[in-house]
């Protein structure tokens, strides 16, 4: 390897000296060449650096228990907040499922009010809200169903919601209902707004 490094700087007056273009152009492969050599060398080589002293890697008995100990603490620490933050949760839905019915309603009723472009009622999302935390308490079908695992449970937070939504235009506002698809009072989704263009 030490060949080929001093044969690099004696290459390089040779090729700022180099009149005719042939010649620097087989100076150039020749330096390239040699830098190559040097790359590829010094990655293959086989010396390694030096190791470091082993008091540097010493360490206490204290502080190796301390390093292991301390991702647990911490773990403890973080479901002792969770459990806390989910006590003060205001009702046994939203403790249970994690779900909040009043931010779902409110999609709801934004979807619906899309699809037809029509305002709904001020209360219609807390009347859908109000609704699942009766039911949820009072009927075991529906708390089953919402404590699904995964995201079935907010699937079918939505989709009663979507069910209740049309049962309640049917019977409020009839003309609106009449322009709503038949599977959302299955509690399916609507489909989006088609834009009029002319």
């Amino acid at each position: 390897m030490t060949a080929r490094v001093a044969k690099l700087p004696g290459l390089m007056p040779k090729l700022r000296a180099a009149t005719a273009d042939s010649e620097k152009a087989v100076l150039r492969i020749a330096v390239t060449a040699t830098d190559q050599q040097l790359i590829v060398s010094s990655m293959n080589s086989t010396a390694s650096r030096p190791k470091k002293s082993p008091s540097s890697k010493a360490h206490k008995a204290g502080t190796l228990r301390c390093a292991v100990r301390s991702p647990q603490r911490r773990s403890t620490s973080r479901r002792r907040e969770l459990r806390t933050w989910r006590a003060s949760l205001p009702t046994a839905l939203e403790r249970d499922t994690l779900l909040m019915p009043a931010a779902i309603a409110a999609s709801v009723v934004q979807e619906a009010e899309r699809f037809l472009k029509a305002q709904l009622a001020d209360d219609f999302a807390e009347r859908l809200a109000a609704r699942a935390h009766q039911l949820y308490l009072r009927h075991k079908h529906f708390h089953q169903g919402l404590n699904g695992p995964g995201n079935r449970g907010r699937d079918n937070l939505y989709m009663f919601m979507r069910h209740w939504t049309a049962g309640w235009l049917k019977r409020e506002r009839n003309p609106l209902y009449k322009k709503l698809p038949r599977e959302y009072a299955q509690g399916r989704r609507l489909p989006p707004p088609i834009s009029q263009s002319a």
